[in-house]
């Protein structure tokens, strides 16, 4: 909303900064292992499983139970994305590995004929689908997939492969172009040529590429449940249809089984639920008994050639020692008539109807429960409007957050590890050992009940009271009935019966969209008054969770919508988001890091539909005043003209206050080189005695130079005046020398000399001398101090951070302190958002964004450095037409507030 003008931070400042990055520091490394991952392993991924909670060092694991140094116990529900078959160290498996060891058979021979391979292969055959008579052994499940690409196209001799939207098949070149997720292969220049995607469960689509494609495609590779994709399985009918396209087009079906083959899915292969046999099934995760990485690709005779049979090999596919330990492993699923497998099934019908039973409780929240045995996808609300309270919960649900922050609530206070699916954010995966008992699903149905009520009831300072340091997670259990009262709780209960409809936007009704973040402790505390904790442990808070964005997390927080009503009877629709991030973190970041954050947030408002957008704090300022942003075709306001109006107005109105006659005033306006603070200048140059512009210390030949700009301009706009009585002392001397026949620079030279117009880089020396004081700084601080201030002088703040602290009203009683950048709504109504302010009452760039809206026709906005003064009064009129009246804390009674900037 303002100019940039910057000064060094006092000490103390920054010794609360360093403070505070040493307790993010504390918490994003609690132990020396979790500190050399972050340094030397991942630094990505330690920081975001440090942002939800999840960043635990295991030290033991037995069975379907994991623990900690501290020996702490928890229940394993992720199971390692599916490789862990038979939990954590199951004793049979390492008897296996034991029977090696003492065997002394050697692990790599190449090139031989390998023994332990060929015995894997031949009890894979046995157990496989029938015509699956051959095995090319490996090492992961992306490698198989690799090789059923290069069996399909040798055996065929055609380049196409066609795969699924939104499907998994691995990271290396070839299967992440099989994947059916652009922005997961984009950074790596994939998908390499020859790789095609249709829309999963789409059997029109598949027949039709068929049909225009089918001479040049040699396989469909599908998932029978796209596991990372969200845990969605395939029809029968599709499956079913895409066998019989393959084999009429003389194209392989590779059916990928690296996640569900080997009784994932209460079958020993999936594929056995439809009775559809593939012509090529990759095998791993599962195969290797989860102590040992192994995968497998199974095929018939027809996919074999000499090409893949003697130039695709492997080091270390079917050494002995992986080999033996999967031979164990499938002895442990085929045994007793697959007695393990069975019980599977078994076990997933019970997690089933637990998970439904809790869908049913709470529809708003758990929106759909699906998979096969003992791979479920439980998804989690992403619409806002399930809601109905300003806060995190909201702001997660439309981000697709909520579902990893319950995984990190659940580790960290249930003991229960669960973990989102890999693409959709939204789907927590139950995917526990298949070794997993009646009483452990029983264990995990009722924590995530309890977790799910915790956000049912509202309840985020339990919800995320594990992120922050000191604070006791296990404390207060009777917490939600406490702090909302138990009828309170269920109000807000997103599972009960909305007491009003979602607000949506009507047909024709003007939309906009307003960006900004918060600036000061008051709006941290503010976002989610649900917390309930000061505004510096929110932002410890909101610094811990913005370790868990990543390039697909949308830039901006949604923080409401709301509908705003005129006096003039017209409403317009809104809908506000913030950047989480304070604004000294905005103005450490790299500039084009930072511009790029407020781009995306543009479009994320212009893609839901909004004609107008408005920029708040410093989202203007990263962006030179919205000048470095692509617009869309769509306004962009920076909010700075009704800024300016409100913040003249609100100076006035404190000198009124005073007692001081402004025609006379000694006027001081810090950050005047600025966009707000320049606009100001010229304005209330109109009305004042003396002006001294204060400019940027930081950067003084530059801030000289603009500096002796806006005096120019200054003159030149009085000069341009009809004489008029109540012009201040400034503007009849100006106009008096100009009468005479001097010249602008002249007059200039002149007021300078007589210090009627003056400018200084030194604000603690012009202060002290000041009877008006307008703020209008970028500075993130409050440079305003109870010292510099002369008696019974009268301050308009307009400056997000604020530049004029509390202590400057607790300790200068004498002094009138206005914020001229708050303005109250038509009628004083509550939109329902909150900025850290009075119900009923936002800033003046939110409010130039709700005012500009009824003008879309006709755009009148603010946008770039230089404002125009007509621009200023434009604005003004329309608010004073629309109901909005400026906002002074202690003045007339709102409900006669005359509107900003008009008369009183």
């Amino acid at each position: 909303m303002t100019g940039r003008l910057s000064t060094p931070a006092p000490p103390e400042t920054e010794d609360k900064r360093a403070e505070l990055r040493r307790r993010l520091q504390n918490m994003a490394a609690r132990d020396t292992t979790n500190e050399r991952y972050r340094q030397h392993v991942n630094p990505y991924v330690a920081r975001t499983l440090d942002g939800l909670g999840l960043d635990i060092d295991y030290t033991r694991g037995s069975g379907t139970r994991l623990y900690d140094a501290h020996g702490n116990s928890y229940l394993d529900f992720a199971g390692a994305y599916g490789a862990l078959p038979f939990g954590h160290n199951p004793a049979r498996i390492w008897e296996a590995v034991e029977a090696v060891r003492d065997s002394g058979e050697p692990s790599l021979t190449q090139p031989s004929v390998q023994g332990a391979a060929a015995a894997l292969a031949e009890r894979l055959v046995a157990a496989a689908p029938p015509g699956l008579t051959q095995v090319w052994l490996c090492n992961s499940g992306a490698e198989a997939v690799e090789a059923s690409i290069k069996l399909a196209r040798a055996a065929t001799g055609r380049p196409m492969i066609v795969a699924t939207r939104n499907s998994f098949h691995g990271k290396t070149l070839g299967a992440l172009s099989a994947t059916g997720r652009p922005r997961y292969q984009e950074p790596f220049g994939v998908p390499m040529p020859g790789f095609a995607h249709v829309p999963y469960n789409d059997v029109d689509a598949l027949a039709a590429l068929f049909a225009d494609q089918g001479e040049n495609i040699a396989a469909f590779l599908v998932e029978t449940v796209q596991g990372e994709g969200g845990i969605h399985p395939a029809s029968p009918a599709y499956l079913i249809a895409a066998r019989e396209l393959c084999t009429r087009y003389g194209a392989r079906l590779v059916i990928d089984e690296v996640q569900t083959g080997l009784g994932r899915t209460g079958r020993l292969f999936a594929c056995e639920h439809t009775g559809v046999v593939p012509d090529i099934m990759p095998l791993a995760k599962a195969l290797g008994g989860g102590v040992v990485p192994a995968g497998a690709v199974l095929f018939g005779p027809s996919s074999l050639s000499e090409d893949f049979g003697l130039r695709h090999t492997s080091t270390f596919g079917g050494n002995a020692f992986c080999a033996r330990v999967s031979l164990r492993a499938l002895e442990l699923l085929t045994e007793d008539d697959q007695a393990l497998v069975r019980a599977v099934a078994e076990r997933g019908e019970q997690l089933r109807a637990g998970l439904e039973a809790l869908r049913t409780d709470h529809p708003n929240l758990v929106t759909e429960v699906r998979g096969q045995g003992l791979l479920l996808g439980v998804e989690l609300t992403t619409d806002p409007a399930d809601f109905p309270e300003q806060g995190l919960f909201r702001s997660l649900a439309d981000q697709e957050g909520l579902a990893g922050f319950l995984c990190g609530y659940l580790l960290r206070n249930e003991g229960v590890r669960l973990a989102p699916t890999y693409f959709s954010n939204s789907v927590l995966r139950v995917e526990p050992p298949l070794t997993v008992s009646a009483q452990e699903c029983a264990d995990l149905l009722a924590a995530l009940r309890r977790g799910i009520e915790v956000i049912a009831a509202g309840d985020s300072r339990r919800f995320f009271r594990h992120l922050l340091p000191g604070q006791d997670a296990s404390a207060d259990q009777d917490d939600t009935t406490r702090q909302t009262g138990p009828a309170e709780a269920r109000a807000s209960d997103p599972g009960g019966a909305p007491e009003a409809p979602p607000l949506v936007p009507r047909r024709g009704e003007p939309r906009w969209a307003f960006i900004a973040h918060p600036t000061d402790l008051a709006s941290y505390a503010s976002y989610d008054q649900r917390l309930g904790l000061p505004g510096e442990q929110v932002r410890v808070l909101f610094d811990r969770m913005n370790q868990c964005r990543n390039v697909d997390t949308p830039a901006a927080m949604f923080v409401g919508a709301c509908r705003v009503h005129t006096d003039t009877g017209e409403t317009s629709y809104g809908e506000v988001f913030a950047l989480p991030y304070g604004a000294k973190r905005l103005l450490d970041m790299e500039a084009g890091k930072a511009t790029e954050l407020v781009q995306q947030a543009v479009d994320e408002a212009v893609e839901r539909g909004a004609q107008l957008v408005g920029l708040g704090a410093y989202t203007s300022v990263v962006t030179a005043n919205a000048t470095a942003i692509d617009d869309h075709d769509i306004p962009v306001t920076t909010g700075n003209a009704f800024t300016v109006a409100a913040g003249v107005e609100g100076l006035l109105e404190a000198a009124r206050r005073q007692g001081t006659p402004a025609g006379s005033a000694s006027t001081v306006v810090l950050g005047a080189a600025g966009a707000i603070g320049r606009a100001s200048s010229l304005l209330l140059a109109e009305q004042v005695g003396r002006l001294v512009l204060v400019g940027n210390p930081a950067h003084p030949e530059r801030s000289r130079r603009r500096l002796a700009d806006v005096a120019r301009e200054v003159v030149d706009h009085l000069t341009s005046l009809r004489p008029l009585p109540e012009h201040g002392g400034l503007a009849q001397a100006v106009l008096l020398r100009s009468k005479r026949g001097a010249s602008a620079a002249e007059i200039v030279a002149d007021l300078e000399g007589t210090g009627e117009l003056t400018h200084s880089l030194d604000a603690e020396t012009v202060l002290p001398t000041a009877q008006l004081v307008l703020a209008a700084t970028s500075t993130p601080d409050q440079i305003v101090r109870p010292d510099l201030l002369r008696r019974h002088a009268a301050v308009c703040d307009v400056s997000q951070p604020p530049n004029v602290g509390d202590e400057v009203r607790e300790e200068r009683p004498d002094v009138a302190v206005v914020a001229g950048g708050l303005i109250r709504l038509p009628g004083g109504q509550d939109t329902g958002i909150a900025f850290g302010l009075p119900a009923g009452v936002t800033y003046a760039c939110t409010a130039e964004t709700m005012i500009a809206a009824h003008r879309l026709a006709d755009p009148v906005v603010s946008h770039g450095e230089r404002l125009s003064i007509n621009l200023v009064r434009a604005l003004r009129e329309d608010a004073a037409k629309l109901g909005y009246r400026l906002h002074l804390p202690g003045g007339p009674d709102p409900a006669t507030d005359a509107p900003a900037g008009e008369e009183r």
